[in-house]
């Protein structure tokens, strides 16, 4: 019997110890603090967080209400009804490792983040129209987003596919915009510089690719065109025409401040 409490005190003593720990020692605020911290500085970006709700569970883990990400300033998305839950053996080895689950823009949002700048985040069905970030451009546009996020050495890398885009009409600069069915590519943020490595548009009249840099919000791009000449009316033609560097092949530079 004696050998039998030894066992068990340590097997449930400890759990305990730490739920006490959690609870009791581990105030709310100074979380809340520590989250929206370590998000800002995640990838060493423009990114400020606002964490509304955010309430304490078992087993190490956390809720909030919402999660509110702002980029330079503006509201970029909202993410909801998020859980984190921790592992007890990270803690001991002094690594802040958890797992995240959650809503974003009528989507799933799951995957695992280790504090302060490594993660690995997938996005599954996010509704285009439910991103405040992209109203802000004044393009009608829809489409379910599929995206795998990585965060390492303070660099963010974003690999994303949109297989039904819908973009209504809307005064813009670029040509046939409204015509591109699918979306697919990736780029890469590290500080003030958004990379774009390719994204490909695939649509009803053709395809085409954009890539270059955004630095300090200033966009320095070009959408290569390859349209299909018997479905490009007559305007459309007339529109991409002084874009063109050979028979079939267009480039539109595409420059200046983000709006």
């Amino acid at each position: 019997m004696f050998k039998l409490r030894n066992i068990l005190y340590p097997i449930i003593g400890i759990p305990l110890f730490i739920l006490l720990v959690w609870f009791i020692a581990v105030p709310t605020d100074l979380i809340h603090e520590q989250i929206e911290e370590a998000i800002a500085n995640t990838g060493n970006t423009n990114i400020d967080v606002a964490v509304n709700g955010l309430s304490k569970g078992l087993l190490l883990s956390l809720h909030s209400d919402t999660i509110d990400l702002i980029v330079n300033k503006e509201p970029a998305l909202q993410i909801e009804d998020l859980a984190f839950s921790f592992s007890p053996s990270d803690l001991f080895n002094g690594e802040v490792v958890f797992d995240i689950d959650g809503k974003v823009a009528n989507g799933d949002i799951n995957g695992e983040l280790k504090l302060p700048a490594w993660g690995n985040i997938v996005i599954e069905n996010a509704q285009l129209n439910a991103v405040p970030y992209l109203t802000r451009f004044g393009i009608n546009i829809s489409g379910n987003v599929f995206s795998d996020i990585t965060i390492k050495d303070e660099t963010i890398k974003v690999k994303f596919e949109i297989p039904d885009l819908r973009i209504g009409d809307a005064s813009t600069i670029i040509p046939l915009l409204n015509t591109f069915r699918k979306l697919q590519g990736s780029l890469s943020i590290y500080g003030n510089t958004v990379t774009i490595d390719a994204i490909s548009l695939e649509g009803d009249k053709g395809h085409a690719r954009l890539k270059g840099k955004i630095v300090n919000r200033t966009m320095d791009l070009s959408l290569e065109i390859m349209p299909i000449k018997e479905k490009i009316t007559v305007m459309e033609s007339m529109i991409i025409g002084k874009y063109i560097i050979s028979p079939g092949y267009y480039v539109v530079p595409i420059k200046g401040p983000l709006p």
